[in-house]
């Protein structure tokens, strides 16, 4: 990501209570990352996100869905470190049923792919914090009009 040349701003790790995670309180958080983000000019938000669990035959399927249908250019596409790195092309992009992979994607990944968000090559399994991360990145000249008004308005529907 450093040797794009471009701005570049880390997304870190939020946490809101379970009542809250979601819907409203996810797009105050994007819009506000939208606002600094413009003033800025920042050209690339990037962040690590989180699913439950270091079970990798539970999380088989929405990691290989990221993979096939979200990865990013090679240009931009950052590789977990090792021992803990985890590839994510694990099961065949015909088997998967997109519904039931998107089903089990936590509310923060699925709007970063809303937004046109990619991911890099592997998932780490922190042992340590029971979850398996997804590095996120998000070239904020290629997200459409279309996306940045509708998380915008705060409308997650």
């Amino acid at each position: 990501l450093r040797r794009s040349g471009k701005k570049l701003l880390e997304l870190g790790r939020s946490c809101l209570e379970n009542d809250y995670r979601g819907g409203t309180a996810l797009a105050y958080l994007w819009q506000a990352l939208e606002s600094y983000a413009l003033e800025r000019k920042i050209e690339i938000l990037f962040g690590v996100a989180s699913f439950h669990g270091t079970d990798i035959s539970e999380l088989a399927e929405p990691l290989s869905f990221l993979y096939h249908q979200y990865l990013a250019d090679e240009k931009l596409r950052p590789v977990a470190k090792k021992p803990f790195n985890q590839k994510m092309n694990i099961l065949k992009s015909d088997v998967l049923d997109r519904k039931s992979a998107v089903l089990k994607m936590p509310a923060l990944i699925k709007s970063y792919i809303k937004l046109g968000g990619k991911v890099g090559l592997d998932a780490y399994v922190d042992y340590k914090f029971n979850t398996t991360d997804v590095c996120l990145i998000m070239d904020t000249s290629l997200v459409a009009q279309k996306r940045k008004s509708f998380f915008a308005k705060g409308d997650l529907t």
